[in-house]
Formats: structure tokens, C-alpha cells, sequence
């Protein structure tokens, strides 16, 4: 397949491909635009027309060929993406990987005819489409979005092998299991169906939602999913985005709901802008996905421990890119469903009432403050400065410390100290920039900012010496061997990302950064001296402890004087 791929790549030029994505600009040899993959001011992806490549040096880190950027923009297995390119060359995909073709092929043809066949099962079941209505769904919402219903038993697998599929294939799709007697029955029982789409609105999969009398079957799932397979990854797919894209991207903001009741219930309400994260939990490629038309979020889970444990886990994946995050207040209503079912005008007031996400938290945990103990205190506090950490944004962490002051009475100097001793981030899956020296940590990336900028204007060079104490030794070694390796990519950063600034910005950034990178390194400098402070306790060694407490007394007078600054 190597050498079809390869005449693929080379029919199709990078450049013109992308630019139909993006708006490209010239920049010397190279082209840059801003990055489709994480949410930017500068641009900072760039294509090579020479090598027929392209890479972002901003956050997400992430490059590739002109196959890789399909797959990863519009969200395809490499066979999908592969044969759109394919068809665009005028190359023959059969002639490539015809076994796949039929796999693929096939799968989506089962599930478009079980599609056909849930929805006319829906109708001639009254019960189960009495449900709908009762749950509040309108008879257009049901016929728009199609939903049906699984009788079970082996009605679906007849139909489709009336129909000529073969049982193996009805297997691989995961409509059809073998039962331990060697029997092959359906995978939805007695059950509501809603049809899973991808972005392209195709049908990949399904979710039944149970329709039994629940108090006798307490060992079966209430809802239950289609498995993975080769046209579905429950990771990448966000429920009804198929039908809410353009007015995410023209509103530039989502309702993010935990099931589909929610999405529909919100989609037949008129909000339009709404996606679910259904069975399963969220991802960052469904961030990837959102964050290319969306710059806020408003989150609304169930309102409950598990919606709000939920809704924390979800902010260590926001952590990796740059929303506005709201949060929306149900009150006493359990979940968006029951909300807009039982008071409709409340629900959209709310969104549109929405608040920040740390202030939605602060507000939970917080009020209960004043009666806890010290350890209790510290415990919650940390707990909020784990999430505050992983903003991607220096200036909404310090805004949201800031406020964390005048609901604590902790000061801002000891909340950042504080906040400085939790665990690095964890370093991000898929990073293509694996190089030892590009690290995660808030003064590693002040270090790479200042290497970068003091390669386009080399007269700065001299005024970074004067602070290169502050830098991490990786940096310094940089500082001392601006031919090396490691310069060099600097050197690439900096013939894009800075050729069009004018001098006075640069030196802002550049006064601002040094400022950072001595606050950063204070922050670092003062949780080790807390250790040794802690040390010299343990051993009852007076004279270091009173040598480290001075010291840690001056440090913090330090840093509270460059943070006021």
C-alpha cells in the first residue's frame, strides 16, 4: 500500500489542500496560519511546501502529512481519510485496499438498514413511542433525530440476513452477539434506540435506552452501547453534532450535556448549539473537534455528585486547551431533561445566566470553609488550585487566584506557593515534540519564549545573560551554543512567529517574560526552601532553620513586590 500512499501525497500538493481548510500566508519559504487544532492569537501552524509537511509550534505541538491533518481535522480513521484523499487524486481506492473497502462499506450500509428498521419498529409500538411523548419529545424531533426501537430477540439479525448480510459481518458490526448456546441474537432487547452519527451524518453506532418494568431487571444496564469498530470511536464522537456544527460555529459557543434526552430535549427547545457526550466519558479529541468552531463551553451534567465529579474530571482535559468555561445552575432539577420538561423558561435563563466554571465550584465548596479545621481548609483549597493549575491562560489563573483570595483570606502570595507544590501537569498524549528539553512546566515555557524572541532580535541577547540564573540549565546550555541542535529549533520558531512584530512589542514581551521567569523561579525556589525548612524542623537544627526562614522571609517579600508590579 507504501507506494499508492506515496502517489497520493504526490498528486496532491500540502499546500493547496490545507488552504482550502485555512487562510494560509505567506511567511519566507513556508506558509503559516492559525492553528486549527488549539485556540490562538499568533499563528503558529505552519505548512512546508518543500518537504509537503506541516507542524504547529504552538500548544498542541502536534505535524504531520497531508494524510494526518485530514485525520486528525476532520476526525477519520486512516482508511477514511485515505480514500477522501484518494477519490481527490483520481486514484482508484479498490485498487489500494479493497478488503478494508468492503469492511468499511459494509458496516455503514448494516447500520443504515438497522436505522430503517428501528424506526418502523418505533411506530408500530405504541408503548415505547408513548414514552418519548411522555419524556417530552415531540413527534418532529423523533422523526428528525429517527429514533426506534430494538424489539430483540432475533428480529434484527433476520431482517438483515433476509437481506443478504452475511453473519459474520452483522457480528463485526455489533448489532449481533452469539449467545453461549451458539445462538445469534440481537444486542438491543426491548429497548429505545438512538442512532449515533459521526460528523458527516452517518450512522456508526447505537444506544438503547432500557424499556422494560426496571424494578425486574435491576442487573441490566439502562443504557447500553454499540462496541467499537472500524467506523466508530465513541472517543471522537459527540452525540447530534452532526446537526449542531454550523450554529456552534456561528455562535462560537456549545451546551455541552451528558445524554442524549438532554441534547434533544435542548436541540427541541431551540437551543442549537448543543452536543452530548454520551457513553462515555469526555475526551480530548472531542475537544479537538469543538475547540475548531467554539471558544466557550457551557457545561451542564446532572445535578448531582456524580455530575459534579463529572464535570471536575472534565476540566483536567479542558486543561490541555483555551475555552471560556461556564457552568450552568439547575438548581433543584436533576438533569437538563427534566429542566426543560418541567420549566422550560427557567432552562433558558440559565444558560444564558450561565457562570464561569470556578465560580460555579468556588461556590460549592467554599460557604462551608468557615467551619473547617486547618487541614480541611488546605484540603479544599488544594483541591480548587489543582483545577485552577491547569489553565492554559497566565492571566485567568492569576484572575481566578485572585478571587480565591477574598473567598479564603488566604493571601495570594501563599495560594501561589501553594499552588506551585501540586504535581506538574501531566504531559499530554499524542505529543509529536518529544525532545527531553521542551517540558510541560510554566517556567519552561517562559524559558522557550524567551529563547525563541531572542532569535529574532539578537540585541536582547545580552540583556538574557543578565537573568540566565533564572533560566533551567537546559536553557543555559542553549545560551552557550546557539549553534547547536536544540538552537536551531528556536531559530525555525523564530523566522515565523516573530517576523512581522515591530520592535517595541517585542521588547514589552521581552520585559514581561523576564518579569515571569523570575516570579516562576521564586514560586519554585521558595517550595524547596519550605522542604528544607521542614527538614531542619525534623533534625532540630536551629541555625539552618533560622538561615532558611530568613532567606524564605526575603524570597516571599521578593515575590509579593514582582507580583504587585
Amino acid at each position: 500500500m507504501s507506494k499508492e500512499v506515496e502517489r497520493i501525497k504526490e498528486k496532491l500538493d500540502i499546500v493547496d489542500f490545507i488552504s482550502s481548510y485555512l487562510p494560509l500566508q505567506k511567511a519566507g519559504k513556508n506558509f503559516k496560519a492559525l492553528c486549527p487544532f488549539h485556540q490562538e492569537k499568533t499563528p503558529s501552524f505552519v505548512v512546508s511546501p518543500e518537504r509537503q509537511m506541516w507542524y504547529c509550534f504552538g500548544a498542541c505541538g502536534e505535524g504531520g502529512d497531508i494524510i494526518k491533518f485530514l485525520m486528525k481535522y476532520e476526525n477519520l480513521e486512516f482508511y477514511e481519510a485515505l480514500k477522501f484523499l484518494a477519490e481527490r487524486a483520481g486514484i482508484e481506492l479498490a485498487a489500494l485496499n479493497p478488503a478494508a473497502q468492503r469492511e468499511i462499506g459494509g458496516l455503514y450500509d448494516i447500520h443504515e438498514k438497522a436505522k430503517e428498521f428501528f424506526r418502523k419498529e418505533l411506530f408500530q409500538n405504541p408503548a415505547a413511542l408513548e414514552y418519548l411523548k411522555n419524556r417530552g419529545l415531540g413527534e418532529q424531533t423523533i422523526e428528525e433525530f429517527e429514533l426506534g426501537f430494538s424489539p430483540g430477540g432475533e428480529t434484527l439479525t433476520l431482517h438483515l440476513l433476509n437481506m443478504g448480510y452475511d453473519i459474520d459481518d452483522l457480528v463485526k458490526s455489533g448489532l449481533v452477539f452469539k449467545s453461549q448456546k451458539g445462538m445469534h441474537r440481537d444486542k438491543f432487547e426491548k429497548r429505545i434506540i438512538f442512532p449515533i452519527y459521526n460528523h458527516l451524518g452517518k450512522v456508526v453506532a447505537f444506544t438503547g435506552r432500557l424499556f422494560l418494568d426496571e424494578s425486574n431487571v435491576l442487573d441490566l444496564p439502562k443504557y447500553l452501547n454499540s462496541p467499537e469498530t472500524p467506523i466508530f470511536n465513541k472517543s471522537k464522537i459527540l452525540y447530534g453534532f452532526h446537526k449542531s456544527k454550523n450554529s456552534i460555529a456561528q455562535s462560537k459557543s456549545v451546551l455541552l450535556v451528558e445524554g442524549q434526552m438532554d441534547f434533544l430535549m435542548g436541540w427541541q427547545a431551540g437551543i442549537k448549539n448543543i452536543a452530548a457526550v454520551s457513553g462515555t466519558a469526555l475526551s480530548q479529541a472531542h475537544l479537538e473537534t469543538l475547540r475548531r468552531l467554539a471558544d466557550t463551553v457551557i457545561i451542564s451534567f446532572d445535578n448531582d455528585e456524580a455530575g459534579l465529579k463529572a464535570l471536575e474530571r472534565s476540566l483536567d482535559v479542558f486543561g490541555n486547551f483555551d475555552f471560556f468555561l461556564k457552568a450552568l445552575n439547575l438548581s433543584g432539577f436533576k438533569d437538563p431533561a427534566e429542566a426543560i420538561l418541567k420549566n422550560q423558561e427557567y432552562f433558558l435563563e440559565a444558560v444564558n445566566n450561565a457562570q464561569p466554571v470556578f465560580s460555579y465550584l468556588f461556590k460549592h465548596y467554599l460557604p462551608t470553609l468557615g467551619g473547617l479545621d486547618n487541614i480541611s481548609k488546605k484540603r479544599a483549597l488544594r483541591h480548587l488550585l489543582s483545577k485552577i493549575k491547569k489553565i492554559p491562560s497566565a492571566v485567568e489563573r492569576d484572575s481566578w487566584i485572585k478571587e480565591l483570595v477574598g473567598y479564603s483570606g488566604v493571601s495570594e502570595v501563599s495560594l501561589n506557593l501553594e499552588m506551585a507544590a501540586l504535581e506538574s501537569l501531566p504531559k499530554k498524549e499524542n505529543q509529536t515534540v518529544t525532545d527531553d528539553f521542551i517540558k510541560a512546566s510554566r517556567l519552561d515555557l517562559i524559558s522557550q519564549r524567551l529563547i525563541t524572541l531572542i532569535f529574532a532580535r539578537e540585541d536582547l541577547l545580552p540583556h538574557l545573560h543578565q537573568y540566565r540564573q533564572y533560566l533551567p540549565l537546559t536553557f543555559q546550555e542553549i545560551l552557550d551554543n546557539l549553534n547547536s541542535e536544540k538552537a536551531a529549533f528556536f531559530k525555525m520558531r523564530a523566522s515565523y512567529e516573530f517576523d512581522d512584530l515591530k520592535a517595541e512589542v517585542l521588547e514589552k514581551e521581552f520585559q514581561d517574560l523576564i518579569k515571569n521567569l523570575q516570579i516562576e523561579f521564586l514560586k519554585q525556589e521558595g517550595l524547596r526552601l519550605k522542604k528544607e525548612i521542614k527538614e531542619a524542623e525534623k533534625r532540630n537544627d536551629n541555625e539552618e532553620l533560622d538561615e532558611k526562614s530568613s532567606t524564605f522571609s526575603r524570597l516571599s517579600q521578593e515575590l509579593h513586590r514582582l507580583l504587585k508590579i
